[in-house]
């Protein structure tokens, strides 16, 4: 199933889609990931315990997963490996 952020919207064809959502209807949050293996960009987002990050390189299936922790970061966007 292709990934809602790789769909291109063609004026009259189709409605736009919304940003994920989660069950309370609020956007779902994510990081940024610069995957390195395929020289593509790409989302983590938090797993339904809250614990971490996790997301898969669009290109080769490569899993990433960054926990969530105290003591974290405010940044947004990182590089995997």
């Amino acid at each position: 199933m292709a990934d809602p952020q790789d769909i291109v919207d063609i004026h009259g064809l189709r409605k736009p889609s919304a940003a994920p959502t989660n069950d309370a209807g609020a956007a779902k949050k994510f990081l940024m990931i610069w995957f390195k293996c395929c020289h593509t960009y790409g989302r983590l987002y938090r797993n339904k315990e809250q614990t971490k990050y996790e997301g898969r390189c669009p290109r080769c299936g490569a899993h990433v997963s960054a926990k969530i922790g105290e003591g974290g970061t405010n940044k947004r966007m990182f590089e995997a490996g």
